[in-house]
């Protein structure tokens, strides 16, 4: 009688991730096999980022630090105060048709410039969603990638960002200094 392997390869998805210190905090990053798919800033530790992973995408979570090299050094020399042109594969299996057209639109404002949330909503065709837009930036799920910090009020205020407005004033005034880079830390944060 042939023998019966006790372990049962799981049928969930993999999705691999990593956790990145940064100037500005921990980032953790994940990718499907179609491409990136998260980046969160000040991200949380190991376990409460990949139970989140588990959670949102349904699969289970295995950091694979030398995944994300390529994305890694992108993001070192982004905080470094370089721009630089993320020429990466993004997976957005999350949004709505509406959301996906946003970030699509956020993807085109150039490194050290902002747009408003009036400009957005024309660029895309729906000149009266200015709220909405805000909505699609608070739900963004790969930050850097898709700059929703670049996007602003029209009259200039900050207006929101999930990751707080201190961080989003950061991003900018890195953006738009380009000065000195910030130190960064000896460790990758787990």
């Amino acid at each position: 009688m042939p023998r019966v392997n006790a372990i049962r390869k799981s049928s969930r998805p993999i999705i691999y991730y990593t956790l990145v210190a940064s100037p500005l905090g921990r980032i953790g990053i994940a990718s499907t096999p179609g491409g990136i798919c998260r980046i969160s800033l000040n991200a949380a530790g190991q376990p409460a980022f990949r139970k989140t992973l588990q959670r949102d995408y349904r699969c289970s979570a295995v950091r694979r630090d030398r995944h994300f090299t390529d994305l890694v050094t992108g993001i070192r020399a982004y905080f470094s105060g370089n721009p630089v042109r993320f020429n990466i594969k993004i997976d957005l299996q999350e949004g709505t048709p509406f959301q996906k057209k946003v970030w699509r639109s956020l993807r085109r404002i150039p490194f050290g410039q902002t747009r408003s949330y009036r400009s957005i909503a024309r660029d895309i065709g729906h000149p009266n969603s200015s709220r909405a837009v805000g909505g699609a930036c608070g739900t963004n799920p790969i930050a850097v990638l898709i700059p929703c910090h670049r996007v602003i009020n029209a009259d200039g205020n900050l207006g929101g960002f999930t990751g707080g407005i201190r961080l989003k004033r950061q991003l900018l005034t890195l953006e738009q200094s380009k000065g000195s880079p910030p130190e960064w830390p000896n460790r990758i944060g787990s």
